[in-house]
This record gives structure tokens, C-alpha cells and sequence, in this order.
């Protein structure tokens, strides 16, 4: 085992790199969620001719095939993010997200060519898929990698930060457009005006990511020669074990997190009689409420530590979703009292998803940091994202209960707790896997002088 240096980064450098990786993150959320408050539009211009909750499911169903491309693009990116480096990686994951976003607001309808239509909103959704396989774990690995001593959690928070403000901007801007234009208009051709907003947002940050360095983690790797040249089958031999633990806790999260964002809106409208526009509104402001959630757990994930932050808010989740959802039902479409319940949903929801990005990228070495927190996270999106919302209207329908998606809600919630104990509360895994206390990889901590600090480096894996 050699020794290297690693050169601490600036403020002013980690203020860019979270700058311009929670502005990915925003992207990915704004093109990924957008679709989601567009259903009531496009669901009976893809699917016409089907009973309405058909129709509906069946544009959930499309929604949960975007995940399904996860898994292979976090496999593809991570193995890219590792070899060729972050910023790299990162310039194409945005870049790609944006163009397929904007296909699908220029996409003809059914009755423009038929059945291709439906199959190319599935395609389209599977590219879009298959490249936020690689920006959220991406983002996260880029940002964290440039945290010190006792701030990875709170670098790490940035990632699901941005999802926030991007899951409070896509349905605000539909909201918006809903007051602007008619029912009538939006039903022809202004559901395609939020997809189309997407190029402008993503050329903003495609900009600020042309600023940036790459990660001094990813950078000391380069200079000892330790980049590994196979970080798939490194990932799958020697750390299988933490990858099952984060592919596990992250299903359990993101099923309760696009039940929130994907079935409450369907929810608030099928069930409780709310109008599309005033439903966005109201997702609009449980955007707004997880920004402010997922501030306030970021300031105290570092002093409480991953594991009694995310049992406590998991089990906050499983006590409120029940109630949350009855009140919705029962208050006479009063609008107030139902945007306060889906704000707590919605900010907990936020504030959830600190600790687990937090995981993502403390439990790998950096040799396979990218590829393992991608593809872990990839194949939860897949099981408990893809599933979450399509699952939550079959319940609903098949049992005649209103309320069986706060059951399988509150399922998840248990079944993160007991993951999140498996997944060490602290430290970052160090070039051997060990877990090294202090919140920080050994190879980027820096000296109290802001010099720089012998790190040891360890053996690339054969």
C-alpha cells in the first residue's frame, strides 16, 4: 500500500460542484415527475378508446417503465463514472435526459399514427429511464466526493435536495400552464409545453457542468493509477453484500416516494374530487414543503448519523400516511387542509431521502463508488418506484378500499427501517471497503490548514 496526496478542496469548489450536481438532480426530477402531473392529458390521447382507469393505469404503467431501464444505466454510467470519470459521465446523463424529454413533448398522438404512439411514449420513457440510472447516483457520488470531516451527509443531502425543488417545479409549471390555458387547449396541445420547458433547463446546467473539475477522489485514483479497469465485476465480487443492502433500502424509499408524487395526485382527484389544476397546485406546495424538509435533515444528518435519522423519519411516514389520506377523502374538497396533509407526505418523503443518497455513496470504496451506488439504486427505482404507483391503483381497484395505498405505504416504511439497520450509521468506506469514522473518505480529508494530507491508497483489484 502506497501513500498519496490529496489536495483538499476549495470552498469555492464545492460550492460549484453542489451547485451544478443539485441542478442535475433538479433536471432528472422536472423531466422524470412532469409526465406524472400530464396523465389526465395524455392518457386518453395514447390510450383512447379504453375505460378511463384502464387508461390511467396504463400510463402508470409507462411511468413504471422508466424504471425498468434504471438497472442497465446504472450499470453503463456507473461503469463509465468510475473509468472515465464524473464530470464526464455526468455531461452525458444530463444531456441525454433533456433531448428525450423534449422528443416527448413533440411526440404525435394515437390519432395522428396509431398505435405507434403508445410504443414510442414507452420508448422514449425507457431512454429517459436508462440515463437517470446514472445522474441521481452520479450526482451523489460527484458531490459527496468532495465533502471533509463531518459534512458528508449533509453534501450527500444536495442530491435529494434538488429532486426536491424538481419535484415542486414540474407540477408547479403545469399548474401554471393550466391557468394560462384552457381545459380544452390543454387537452389538445398545452400538456406538450411543460416537456418541451425541459431544453432550456437543460442547457443551463449543462453549462455549469462544462466549469467544473472532476472529484479529487476520482482524481487521486487517476494520478496513483488505481481506476479500475472492471468495476462491474469488482462491484459484484467483492461488495455484493453492500450493494443488496442499498438496492433494498432504496426500493423500500422510492416506492413510498412515488407513491407520494405519481398515486396522491390520482388520489386527491379520483377520490377526493379535486380538479387537475388545483391538484398540482397542492404538489406544487409538498415540493415546496420537502425542499424545507430535506434542508432541516441535512444540518442534522452528520450529528445524529444516517440510521437514527431514517428510522425516525420512516417511522414519522408509517404513523401519518393512513391519517393523511382519510382526511384528504373526508374534508369536502376543502383545499387547505388536503395540501397540508399532502405537504407532511411530501416532506417526509424529502427528508427520507438524505440518508439513504447519504448510504449510497458511503458504503463503496471510490474504486466502484459510481457503479455501485447507481446500480443499487437503479434496481430499487426499479422494484419500489416502478411498482409503488401502478400497485397502489391496482390495490385500490381490486379491493374496493380507498385506502390500500397508506397500507402498502406503511409496509414499505417498516421494511426500510429494519434495511437501514444492516447499513452502518456513520463513516465512509475507505479504498479496502472499511468503514472509516469521521464521514469523510480517507483519501479526501482535508488537514486543519487547508493543506494537504498523506492518504493511503490501496491496490487496484485484479
Amino acid at each position: 500500500m502506497t501513500t498519496q496526496l490529496a489536495p483538499a478542496p476549495s470552498n469555492a469548489l464545492v460550492r460549484k460542484a453542489s451547485i451544478a450536481g443539485g441542478l442535475g438532480t433538479i433536471v432528472e426530477s422536472y423531466d422524470f415527475f412532469v409526465y406524472t402531473y400530464l396523465i389526465v392529458y395524455t392518457a386518453p390521447l395514447f390510450f383512447p378508446g379504453e375505460d378511463p382507469f384502464v387508461a390511467i393505469l396504463s400510463s402508470l404503467l409507462v411511468l413504471g417503465s422508466g424504471f425498468l431501464a434504471r438497472p442497465l444505466g446504472g450499470l453503463v454510467f456507473g461503469r463509465l463514472g468510475d473509468r472515465k470519470g464524473r464530470r464526464f459521465t455526468l455531461m452525458l446523463t444530463v444531456i441525454s435526459m433533456g433531448v428525450v424529454t423534449f422528443c416527448m413533448g413533440l411526440l404525435p398522438t394515437y390519432a395522428t399514427i396509431g398505435i405507434a404512439a403508445p410504443l414510442a411514449l414507452v420508448l422514449l420513457r425507457l431512454f429517459q429511464g436508462f440515463s437517470a440510472g446514472g445522474e441521481l447516483a452520479g450526482s451523489t457520488t460527484f458531490v459527496s466526493e468532495h465533502a471533509g470531516k463531518g459534512n458528508h451527509g449533509f453534501l450527500s443531502s444536495i442530491t435529494p435536495l434538488g429532486t426536491a425543488f424538481g419535484a415542486a417545479l414540474a407540477p408547479g409549471v403545469v399548474a401554471l400552464v393550466t391557468l394560462i390555458l384552457s381545459e380544452e387547449v390543454m387537452r389538445e396541445w398545452g400538456w406538450r409545453v411543460p416537456l418541451l420547458l425541459s431544453l432550456p433547463l437543460t442547457l443551463v446546467c449543462l453549462l455549469l457542468r462544462l466549469g467544473l473539475e472532476d472529484s479529487p477522489e476520482f482524481k487521486r485514483l487517476a494520478a496513483a493509477k488505481t481506476v479500475t479497469r472492471s468495476p462491474v465485476r469488482e462491484l459484484l465480487v467483492d461488495y455484493w453484500r453492500p450493494l443488496l443492502k442499498v438496492t433494498l433500502l432504496s426500493a423500500s424509499v422510492l416506492m413510498i416516494g412515488y407513491i407520494i408524487n405519481a398515486y396522491v395526485p390520482l388520489f386527491l382527484q379520483q377520490q377526493a374530487g379535486f380538479e387537475p389544476g388545483a391538484t398540482a397546485t397542492m404538489a406544487s406546495i409538498q415540493g415546496v414543503s420537502a425542499i424545507v424538509f430535506t434542508i432541516g435533515t441535512a444540518l442534522v444528518i452528520d450529528k445524529l448519523g444516517r440510521r437514527t435519522t431514517m428510522i425516525t423519519l420512516m417511522g414519522c411516514m408509517a404513523l401519518a400516511f393512513l391519517p393523511v389520506l382519510i382526511i384528504m377523502k373526508t374534508t369536502d374538497t376543502n383545499f387547505w387542509i388536503s395540501a397540508a396533509g399532502f405537504a407532511l407526505l411530501g416532506g417526509l418523503g424529502g427528508a427520507i431521502a438524505a440518508p439513504v443518497y447519504a448510504s449510497l455513496t458511503a458504503v463503496f470504496p471510490a474504486r466502484v463508488r459510481y457503479t455501485g451506488a447507481a446500480l443499487g439504486f437503479g434496481l430499487g427505482a426499479a422494484i419500489g418506484g416502478g411498482a409503488g404507483p401502478a400497485l397502489a391503483a391496482q390495490l385500490t381497484q381490486s379491493s374496493g378500499n380507498p385506502y390500500a395505498a397508506a397500507y402498502l405505504a406503511i409496509a414499505a416504511a417498516l421494511l426500510g427501517i429494519v434495511f437501514m439497520i444492516t447499513i452502518p450509521s456513520r463513516g465512509v468506506a475507505d479504498d479496502d471497503g472499511k468503514m472509516v469514522t469521521g464521514d469523510e473518505p480517507a483519501a479526501a480529508q482535508p488537514a486543519a490548514d487547508s493543506q494537504q494530507t498523506p492518504v493511503p491508497v490501496g491496490s487496484q483489484a485484479p
